[in-house]
């Protein structure tokens, strides 16, 4: 469940941050304002879908959803956005500031993920978890 769960994370991220784009239905962000709403507009279908997995799967899914997203938000960035330069998380100034409080989420999602299952794992272990 946790492979699965980091699959499904990793392409529903990567659908809400690189295709939002064809689902703009013709709207354009040309002021700072507009795009840091349109990024804060895919954070928050992100946690709406992250506490809808929350509730719906088990807690390892769930896990394994949060570190792809960590995975997914500090790895495209740092490789994609800085290392290779391919694009950049909104076409202003603001992207400046914006990618690397998303590198420090992703990696802060990545390392709680990965803690809170193996706390799991670790509970199952010794039997606590029945």
């Amino acid at each position: 469940m946790r492979i699965l769960g980091a699959v499904v994370g990793f392409f529903t991220v990567d659908f809400l941050f690189h295709i939002i784009d064809a689902l703009a239905f013709g709207l354009k962000a040309d002021t700072g304002p507009e795009r840091i709403g349109a990024v804060g507009f895919g954070i928050l279908i992100l946690l709406l879908l992250m506490t809808l997995f929350y509730r719906l799967f088990s807690k390892s899914f769930f896990h394994g959803f949060i570190v792809a997203t960590g995975l997914f938000l500090s790895f495209d960035i740092v490789v994609f956005h800085w290392i290779f330069q391919l694009h950049r998380i909104t076409s202003g100034p603001e992207a400046n500031w914006l990618e690397p409080l998303f590198v420090i989420g992703g990696t802060v999602l990545l390392l709680e993920g990965i803690r809170k299952e193996r706390a799991v794992r670790i509970k199952d272990e010794h039997g606590l978890n029945m």
